[in-house]
């Protein structure tokens, strides 16, 4: 059920307390608030968290004792200079990660691609990509990436700064992106379901494989609040089209912090495969004082429990991969993280070089879909603030 928001008077009306105890209130994530759309300076309550404190509620049948706090997972306040976004659509729980509150792992256990971008997308139309049909222009030069931005690059050009309707239909205009996308890697074809053209594109013929193309784009559909997905919120602020906001995840995605995880994952793979002794190569990069691709520092339990659902689902996996993945853990004392599941996963299947960062990018897309419809709703954007640190304009 969606939140019902009300007003700072409202809420203070509701309590009967003060300013600061509603201020105090939220700080400790007793109610959830977030920004007013029409008003970014000001600031709604989630009305079910204020009847609870309040003792009384409105709704029909309530129940007669106090129902229990919900949880409100957060991350704090933010700091000056962070920007500060609502959202619905994912959160990272004791370790694992959920996508509106259903478990990422679960679902790439029972669910196509397809269900769960419209369960990001929050939509209620269960055929949303079956109308969709291929363009006839798909055919795009290059390697997987640069087929994706060739893509988006034209879509840019054809709604560059087009007329937006206020009735534009979000949902199909974010399944049509996404058909599209697949389409610019796998040149159009049949009508499967976006992981068997993949597959088909990539000649990708074994069943067991097939699933875990499917497999890696659901894990990887939307993660924690980086860099990409606040790039890709910050360009649906301007209300524009959703390939702006696609072309700004992309973007950032292929920064060395983020994408080039597993670009250096494959890399990596590649030079023990050609070396043929994963222990040398591997001892080589730590005593260079390097870190080994994908054993990575501080990297999230959630990815970790990502990587080892991915690696669980293809024992079929050459002994030769598995090998690397296994010295690695020995050598670090850390478990793979998703780039080098990824990575491994792009060479069992044989895929052409930049696929594996490729699927992965279409992957985020789904989420990034979710958060730039998210923003666009919203009307409003990211708070944050800039504090100048520079050189006084006056006092050179």
């Amino acid at each position: 059920m969606t939140r019902q928001w009300i007003s700072r008077a409202e809420a203070l009306e509701r309590l009967d307390v003060k300013p600061q105890t509603l201020y105090a209130y939220v700080s400790r994530q007793r109610i959830a608030a977030k920004s007013d759309p029409d008003h970014p300076r000001k600031s709604l309550y989630s009305l079910d968290d204020v009847e609870r404190l309040s003792g009384r509620s409105d709704h029909a049948h309530a129940s007669p004792t106090p129902r229990p706090a919900p949880n409100i997972i957060s991350s704090g306040n933010p700091a000056r200079g962070e920007a500060s976004i609502d959202s619905e659509i994912s959160i990272t729980f004791q370790g694992r990660h959920y996508y509106r509150g259903q478990d990422s792992l679960v679902l790439a256990e029972t669910e196509n691609f397809e269900p769960v971008a419209t369960l990001l997308w929050q939509s209620d139309n269960s055929n949303l990509f079956g109308p969709l049909k291929p363009r006839p222009d798909v055919n795009f030069p290059g390697g997987p990436r640069a087929r994706v931005m060739a893509m988006l690059s034209r879509r840019l050009e054809e709604e560059a700064m087009q007329e937006i309707l206020p009735e534009r239909d979000l949902e199909l205009e974010a399944a049509g992106l996404l058909n599209e996308l697949i389409d610019s890697v796998t040149n159009g074809g049949p009508r499967l379901f976006f992981h068997q053209r993949l597959a088909r594109g990539w000649k990708v013929n074994d069943p067991r494989d097939i699933d875990l193309i499917r497999r890696i784009l659901i894990l990887s559909a939307d993660t924690e609040l980086d860099e990409a997905t606040l790039a890709v919120r910050v360009s649906a602020a301007t209300q524009g089209p959703l390939a702006n906001s696609i072309m700004a995840g992309f973007a950032a995605l292929m920064g060395p912090k983020l994408g080039g995880r597993i670009s250096r994952a494959e890399a990596y793979v590649t030079q023990v495969r050609r070396h043929g002794n994963p222990e040398l190569v591997a001892k080589t990069y730590l005593n260079q004082g390097l870190e080994l691709p994908g054993f990575e520092a501080g990297t999230a339990s959630s990815e970790k429990q990502r990587a080892e659902s991915l690696m669980a689902a293809a024992p079929h996996m050459g002994n030769d991969l598995k090998t690397i993945l296994q010295v690695g853990e020995d050598l670090t004392g850390r478990p793979a993280g998703f780039s080098l599941a990824v990575a491994l996963l792009g060479r069992h299947l044989d895929l052409p070089k930049e696929a594996p960062f490729t699927l992965y990018g279409l992957g985020r897309s789904a989420g990034w879909l979710a958060h730039a419809m998210e923003q666009i709703a919203s009307k409003s954007a990211p708070k944050a603030r800039l504090r100048y640190i520079g050189k006084h304009p006056l006092n050179p």
